[in-house]
């Protein structure tokens, strides 16, 4: 005699019209029987998946009843339980911000099950309103449709309502980078402030700004003219802890493609040099107060780890001396690859020296740079066919 089905217990099944079911208990009714709950499929293996994922969550006592759960509450099981454990700390606090900032405040309090792709177009539309940048709101919206996407895998729900959703139209960025004058002007007046040669070797590496300040003397090699990319340096919180502050913290690159060694130019020799000298003052004249405990090429004056968020100020400050319209930091090392690219650096060795996981990511940032080269490579040929 086969023994009774327990607590949780699921079983699958071919309907007549062609769709896999998927049936599990949870709970009891008034009279003590077992409730009977359902989860649909098109392939008995999307089914058994679904399956898979309720019984997980009712086994780990973190099952919620699907016909009760709010967008609000099932983007926070989201972040908390899919992506916090496979994002980089820098990337779940820009997921968990657009969560609370936006997608809360606007879903939030809806019935997951209710979700309508009328109500997502309508808080994109809001958010156009507002005038957030596009790029900025199909960020938002991919965040959405992941945890939609996460919770048809968990059966909570059949379909994604948000593949209907009509996004603004994506207008790319432009480029920001220096002219060659606005360079010149730039590095002149940079280097009458302390920090002014942090975004000197900016132009001479390519460095993003996270991947400059979490520089270490030890991924500097002077005798064989390299720098060594293995960290970075971002402002991150633990949104789960209400004491939590924002704070520095040391993590990994971007990609893995980031980890990477940089050629010195005798020029970013020179910046690195200038800085140990700098230091070794800085050493002398404060003593123990002077304490860099991460052995940072670029720190504040008292080697502490420099403030991400102050170096856009700083930056600002020495572009309006330079008479330079506002830029981005980011700017430094846009200029960085259009000035090599001009200079006749092949478009993967560029890609090399940025960090980029693909030569197409390269290609799509410097198109204001391919054409000159492309007619000047082609000109090249004429001698080969003059007559």
């Amino acid at each position: 005699m086969g023994r009774k089905r327990g607590q949780g217990e699921g079983s699958i099944r071919k309907r007549p019209d062609g769709k896999w079911e998927a049936r599990y208990s949870h709970g009891r009714n008034a009279e003590g029987k077992q409730i009977q709950k359902s989860l649909y499929g098109k392939t008995r293996k999307e089914v058994q998946e679904k399956l898979n994922a309720v019984l997980h969550s009712i086994d780990n006592n973190a099952y919620v009843e699907p016909s009760k759960i709010t967008v609000g509450e099932w983007l926070t099981i989201w972040l908390n339980d899919y992506k916090k454990i496979s994002i980089k700390p820098t990337t779940f606090t820009n997921y968990r911000l657009r969560v609370e900032n936006y997608l809360k405040p606007e879903l939030g309090e809806i019935l997951l099950k209710d979700l309508s792709s009328i109500q997502i177009q309508k808080m994109i539309t809001k958010l156009t309103m507002k005038r957030l940048s596009p790029e900025f709101i199909r960020g938002i919206y991919t965040n959405l449709h992941a945890a939609l996407k996460q919770a048809i895998k968990d059966g909570l729900l059949i379909r994604n309502v948000a593949d209907t959703v009509t996004l603004p139209k994506y207008v790319k960025p432009q480029t920001e980078i220096l002219t060659p004058d606005e360079q010149v002007r730039f590095i002149d007046t940079a280097k009458s402030h302390y920090l002014g040669e942090l975004f000197i070797l900016d132009l001479g590496t390519g460095l993003r700004l996270g991947e400059i300040l979490a520089m270490s003397w030890g991924s500097v090699d002077f005798e064989k003219n390299t720098m060594s990319v293995s960290s970075t340096l971002n402002v991150i919180k633990d949104f789960d802890d209400p004491e939590a502050k924002w704070h520095k913290a040391f993590g990994t690159p971007k990609t893995q493609s980031s980890n990477r060694k940089i050629p010195l130019i005798p020029s970013v020799k020179k910046i690195l040099e200038n800085q140990i000298e700098y230091q070794a003052n800085l050493k002398r004249e404060l003593g123990e107060a002077f304490d860099n405990k991460h052995n940072l090429v670029f720190t504040t004056k008292i080697g502490n780890p420099l403030d991400p968020r102050n170096m856009q100020k700083v930056f600002h400050d020495i572009l309006a001396k330079a008479q330079i319209d506002k830029k981005k930091i980011h700017s430094l090392r846009h200029s960085f690859a259009s000035r090599g690219l001009e200079q006749g650096i092949e478009l993967k060795v560029m890609q090399e020296l940025l960090g980029h996981s693909s030569i197409k990511m390269t290609a799509d940032l410097y198109t204001h740079v391919l054409p000159e080269k492309k007619e000047e490579a082609i000109m090249k040929l004429e001698n080969t066919i003059a007559f």
